[in-house]
């Protein structure tokens, strides 16, 4: 079966990158020295399938869920929060959507244009009239479309440290600086940019006179009844209360704030949840694809999955958070994307012509670049495609 689409690697360099610079002796936890459990049936068939990949893959914990726009068909989690510890994983715990984010910012967005704060070619220029003198002059017609589909002309991340304040402030001590950069690429061209996202929540926030974090999920998360929600780590440190997350050597990670990326990147990738409240998000993209939803006028959730801008191999497109994709599979049009911020890894894929899509997530990061849970997206698609 062909896989729904690719790892994003400019994202994982990126963030790769990052976490060289954190030192990784204060974070790393002790392993288990006995062998991760085996693979047990379990009163739910996905649960079973999820398990039986868990155990092949080697994976500490794996969540999945298939869904259709008229239900949650099932959602699961199986494993254990540290890798060979206890099968202590509940359908409550949380997993870290990294750039899974990305496609709820843009919601938000999509909620503020409804709201008449802004539109899809408002410019850098007219929210940020305060940078005039300042702002690169190629960054002035920079829309907030191309801030959502990677067409800015941003560089990938930030490279300083901004640690004043909260993470509003820091996040606007991000714009002025970013403002001042010249551009890495022509505006329209496609280059995946965390730091255009990270833009974006300080847009929000600047209209809003709102945190970002506590916007996104008033306005976005709980009106889908979504209530498990947070940014950055699971759990507490010291306790195991949550899925640990883990170096692709299956070592875990102490829950500290270090062993996430820094608050400024809360819209683009430090979204964390459980399975089956990102389960209900993406049962609102499919419902929004039949031009049925209550979060966003149905012309606003068109524009978010329409295809903007080339992606950088060709094969794929890029929209509001989303790349877009023709396959077999889904009958067509196919709308995926992948996020990890190095010590988790989430997956989705829909496919709003057949109705249904599929979410999968670990708390182990990848190696190589490599998605850790590849396998796990054509299995799930294949469990629905087989029992229809």
């Amino acid at each position: 079966m062909k896989l729904p689409f690719r790892t994003c690697p400019l994202f994982l360099f990126s963030i790769f990158s990052m976490f060289l610079l954190i030192s990784c002796e204060k974070m790393i936890l002790k392993s288990e020295s006995r062998k991760p459990p085996l693979p047990t049936i379990h009163m739910s068939r996905l649960a079973t399938v999820l398990d039986s990949l868990r155990y092949k893959l080697d994976l500490p914990a794996l969540a999945g869920a298939i869904i259709t726009d008229s239900e949650i068909i099932d959602a699961q989690a199986v494993g254990c929060r540290r890798y060979a510890g206890k099968m202590n994983v509940t359908n409550n715990d949380q997993f870290n959507l990294g750039s899974n984010t990305k496609a709820i910012t843009a919601v938000l967005i999509g909620i503020l244009i409804d709201e008449g704060l802004l539109d899809w070619e408002t410019t850098l220029l007219e929210i940020f009239p305060e940078y005039a003198g300042t702002m690169n002059v190629e960054y002035k017609n920079v829309t907030i479309l191309n801030l959502l589909s990677h067409s800015s002309g941003f560089r990938r991340d930030p490279t300083p440290t901004f640690n004043n304040g909260t993470p509003r402030d820091q996040r606007g001590e991000m714009v002025q600086w970013a403002l001042k950069q010249p551009p890495v690429i022509d505006r329209g061209k496609y280059l995946y940019s965390n730091l255009g996202y990270n833009t974006l929540g300080a847009i929000a926030e600047k209209l809003t006179n709102r945190q970002f974090e506590e916007l996104l999920i008033a306005k976005v998360l709980q009106p889908l009844g979504i209530t498990t929600a947070g940014f950055g780590p699971m759990g507490t440190a010291g306790m195991e209360d949550q899925p640990l997350q883990h170096t692709n050597g299956r070592a875990p990670i102490e829950p500290i704030m270090d062993s996430d990326l820094a608050p400024i990147y809360s819209p683009s990738g430090r979204l964390h949840m459980s399975i089956g409240d990102w389960a209900k998000y993406i049962q609102w993209v499919l419902i929004a694809e039949t031009g049925h939803q209550t979060l966003v006028s149905t012309q606003t959730a068109t524009v978010l999955t329409t295809s903007l801008v080339l992606g950088d191999d060709g094969t794929y497109h890029y929209a509001c958070g989303w790349m877009i994709f023709n396959t077999d599979w889904a009958g067509g049009k196919t709308i995926g994307h992948n996020g990890s911020n190095g010590y988790n890894y989430s997956d989705a894929a829909i496919a709003p012509l057949r109705h249904f899509a599929i979410i999968a997530a670990t708390n182990m990061g990848p190696g190589d670049m490599a998605n850790p849970i590849d396998p796990v997206a054509s299995r799930l698609i294949q469990l629905y495609l087989t029992k229809r």
